[in-house]
């Protein structure tokens, strides 16, 4: 029947979807067999977190087994009385801590993590929250999303520092299972040694995949993304040698990536120390390298129209997806701001919009008038009922097809780029390193080989004034360069 009617067949998959969706966080409820010296019996509920996932736990909340419905739930006699008051009590709070339960589970974005210790913690932190407060303060990974909590930090800069919290994680697993049982990630045994050895954890997390994939299990590389596109087979990812990649094995990371990452964690520790959480910081006699960045790689606008121009049609996606990145390379924003966009950020034949990146210190719109190629790709992919102003996928899927697009087009001049992991320059085929900030970079330079005015430039690219990514671009017009040396002749 679903090859007859497909029309059917989605709409049943559709409605099953949001059935479990709405599922998840339910929780439902049997009372326990064993009674206490009073003759009460314990509420227990079964926590529904994701299909493969029901956790059963106790409420601490007891009532006589007189008082328990068929429906499991609390039956209130008619009398007044301090029964009825109690049952009252105890149905008020079953039902608070059902809701405060649930708000948890739908609130995280890590559900592989929520098993019945975490439930259990909730609960005892519901039932006497002064004593789960100081329990609470003395956890380094809660004073971690207290800290999350206490700043209204970017989406993105929200997701940076979860990022570095499942590393954290994943560290302290490994120390664990790598001969330190008893090891706890704590404020007292930050070291600059301990500094030292996450620094080489964040640098080679593949060799501890290879060693303990249940680590990443428990905490993944990456969070799971919710892609609203129907589900494929795709081919296995296969490295360079051709050897098929396990699903989650970590990507490797450049030194610019972990001193990033270090930067960001000792700004959580000197936060931690001004809050009165500790007063010891490893950061005193720990140096975070420096982070190098290479010349800026672009397209010239040559370049671009023949990317543009490449029949694709024989492959829809990578079609698609070269399309964006000329779309992208034409107004010149960050592809975290081009995912946002929708059709009302089209405004007088220009696109209006505030850098997520920078609105925190500067919420200055950016608006960048648009010429025929790129209203014409707009015209292309029109669809009002969709929430974006193209079809897009995930930014890996992004950066793979915009590989594919590139290598198909001829696109493989020799560029001299720096090796994130050995600070050397290499090397490479154009194709190999194109990606978004590539179509970033290409509005950049070839707008500032014509005009050579940072601030107007920046007014387009919504670069902060002064800012030292915006500066590495004066470096990168030879044709400039040789203009200024004729000024000697």
């Amino acid at each position: 029947m679903p090859n007859k009617c497909p029309a059917i067949f989605a709409y049943y998959q559709t409605i099953s979807y949001l059935a479990e969706k709405r599922a998840m966080g339910k929780t439902y409820y049997n009372l326990s067999s064993k009674k206490d010296s009073a003759g009460e019996s314990e509420i227990y509920m079964r926590v529904y977190v994701s299909k493969e996932n029901r956790i059963r736990v106790g409420s601490g909340i007891w009532v006589d087994a007189k008082r328990w419905g068929k429906k499991n739930e609390i039956n209130i006699p008619n009398i007044p009385g301090d029964e009825q008051k109690k049952l009252l009590e105890k149905k008020d709070a079953l039902k608070a801590l059902t809701e405060h339960l649930e708000k948890a589970v739908q609130a995280a974005e890590d559900k592989t993590g929520i098993d019945k210790g975490y439930l259990e913690k909730l609960i005892r932190k519901f039932h006497k929250p002064s004593k789960a407060k100081r329990e609470f303060e003395k956890s380094f990974f809660d004073v971690i999303d207290t800290y999350l909590a206490a700043h209204k930090l970017s989406e993105q800069r929200l997701k940076n520092f979860r990022v570095l919290a499942r590393c954290l994680h994943r560290f302290e697993l490994y120390k664990k299972k790598s001969g330190g049982r008893g090891f706890t990630l704590s404020f007292a045994n930050l070291t600059p040694e301990l500094l030292r050895q996450i620094e080489d954890f964040l640098l080679d997390e593949k060799s501890v995949f290879l060693q303990y994939p249940d680590i990443y299990e428990q905490y993944p590389y990456s969070a799971k993304i919710a892609v609203k596109t129907p589900k494929r087979k795709r081919p296995p990812t296969l490295d360079a040698a051709g050897n098929e990649v396990p699903k989650g094995m970590p990507q490797p990371r450049g030194q610019n990536s972990v001193a990033d990452m270090l930067t960001r964690f000792r700004a959580f520790i000197l936060w931690a120390i001004d809050n009165g959480f500790t007063v010891n910081n490893p950061f005193k006699h720990f140096t975070i390298g420096e982070i190098v960045y290479g010349t800026p790689i672009y397209i010239s606008n040559e370049e671009r129209n023949k990317l543009l121009e490449t029949d694709l049609s024989d492959d829809k996606e990578v079609e698609t997806q070269r399309d964006i990145f000329v779309f992208q390379c034409l107004v010149g924003c960050r592809v975290s701001d081009l995912y946002k966009m929708t059709y009302r950020s089209i405004i007088n034949d220009a696109v209006e919009y505030i850098p997520r990146k920078t609105k925190e210190d500067r919420p200055i719109t950016v608006r960048v008038p648009l010429n025929d190629t790129a209203l014409k790709l707009i015209a292309k992919y029109q669809e009002y009922s969709r929430d974006s102003l193209f079809p897009f996928n995930t930014e890996q899927h992004y950066n793979r097809k915009i590989k594919e697009a590139f290598q198909r087009a001829g696109l493989d001049r020799i560029v001299t780029v720096l090796d994130q992991q050995t600070r050397q320059e290499v090397q490479r085929p154009l194709y190999e390193v194109a990606s978004s900030h590539m179509a970033r970079r290409t509005f950049i330079g070839n707008i500032y080989k014509k005009v050579k005015d940072p601030n107007l430039v920046g007014a387009l690219s919504g670069h902060k004034e002064g800012s030292k990514a915006f500066a590495r671009y004066r470096d990168i017009d030879e044709e400039m360069k040789k203009e200024l040396i004729g000024f000697l002749d």
